[in-house]
């Protein structure tokens, strides 16, 4: 199965009857996406996520094939937020890594044998 066709299939299994209907659901132009699916033109990653999302199937399948059209466990933001990453700037990922930061448990060190926090016993 071509990628155009597996994302007809994707389609489908979505529930949207024709091209039309996925394209109007998607805001994508008629022209446009039904040349992604009929395939007589391609479409970039980032576009093949979108669909992914949308319609419901693992982005693996999409794009390759391989796998299981569905996954359970797919997390359809996942996506997003990972398309995002690579998108975003420095700095939002820098404020980003503050907010997991602060969600980690703080350990505090057990202190090493012969600290001298521990008790020294008494001298005679």
């Amino acid at each position: 199965m071509e990628l155009h066709e597996r994302l007809a299939a994707a389609r489908q299994a979505a529930g949207y009857e024709s091209a039309a209907d996925a394209a109007r659901a998607l805001g994508a132009s008629y022209p446009t996406y039904a040349g992604h699916e009929n395939g007589s033109s391609g479409f970039r990653h980032k576009t093949a996520v979108i669909y992914a999302r949308k319609f419901g199937v693992s982005l693996e399948w999409l794009l390759t094939g391989r796998g299981p059209m569905t996954k359970k466990g797919d997390d359809p933001d996942l996506a997003d937020l990972i398309q995002w990453w690579g998108e975003a700037e420095p700095e939002a990922k820098a404020a980003v890594r503050l907010i997991l930061n602060a969600r980690k448990p703080s350990i505090s060190p057990e202190p090493a044998s012969g600290s001298r926090n521990q008790r020294t016993s008494k001298r005679k």
